[in-house]
């Protein structure tokens, strides 16, 4: 599902300073995958930009048919009890 025009559509547009997707083909739909320990060390406003470019993506492939979702990577353990 993730083709040649998709790509190119997603690297035209400039990402945050040192914030870095992936887009997973799962064939039926799309996800774009963010990981919480580059996430948690963002301040708000870096977040808020964050949003609006993967927002940006999400629009841009959806425009050109795929369905897509977000889907944030649980990469850090906690020491306390909160689920992951």
């Amino acid at each position: 599902m993730y083709t040649e025009q998709m790509r190119k559509a997603v690297r035209e547009l400039k990402p945050p300073k040192d914030f870095e997707i992936g887009i997973a083909d799962y064939g039926q739909f799309l996800t774009i995958q963010f990981y919480e320990s580059h996430w948690r060390h963002l301040s708000d406003p870096e977040r808020l930009r964050c949003i609006k470019y993967m927002n940006a993506v999400k629009t841009r492939l959806e425009l050109l048919g795929a369905r897509v979702s977000l889907d944030p990577i649980l990469d850090v353990k906690y020491n306390d009890d909160r689920k992951i």
